[in-house]
């Protein structure tokens, strides 16, 4: 309830903003690599993926000579188009080697759901399946 004599609060129409741009951003430890500043409206499907990978690599081998010559790995997070069967065949054939994610519950298979859970996992303990790990941790 409103105190005597006081004007209700005003009530904001939310509306698109007109401004926002998606931009793929690569960065190492060392500070930002490249950026791509998308078009408008502009999805990231597996061609623009492709696309911007590409420029990416080249400004790679400019800006991090050394690096480029030596192994590294890419990480990035789990979109459709960072996934997808033809961005997987498209990274190894230029060589990219990928940290993947581990598994999470929504990609785990159904029956494992259904286990009892473990007595280490109840006391806080860690499941980490092996492979996982070290890829993880080198």
């Amino acid at each position: 309830m409103l105190p005597k004599g006081s004007n209700p609060p005003l009530k904001f129409k939310r509306q698109e903003s007109r401004k926002k741009q998606m931009i793929l951003s690569f960065f190492d430890n060392c500070g930002v690599i490249f950026q791509h500043f998308l078009p408008m409206r502009t999805s990231v499907t597996v061609a623009v993926f492709k696309d911007v990978m590409n420029m990416f690599l080249k400004k790679f081998k400019e800006k991090r000579p050394e690096m480029a010559k030596r192994d590294w790995y890419f990480h990035f997070d789990n979109a459709p188009c960072h996934t997808a069967n033809s961005t997987k065949e498209f990274l190894a054939k230029k060589g990219i080697k990928v940290i993947d994610h581990p598994p999470t519950l929504l990609t785990l298979p159904r029956r494992l759901l259904l286990l009892p859970r473990h007595e280490e996992d109840a006391r806080g303990g860690e499941i980490v399946d092996k492979s996982v790990q070290k890829e993880w941790t080198g």
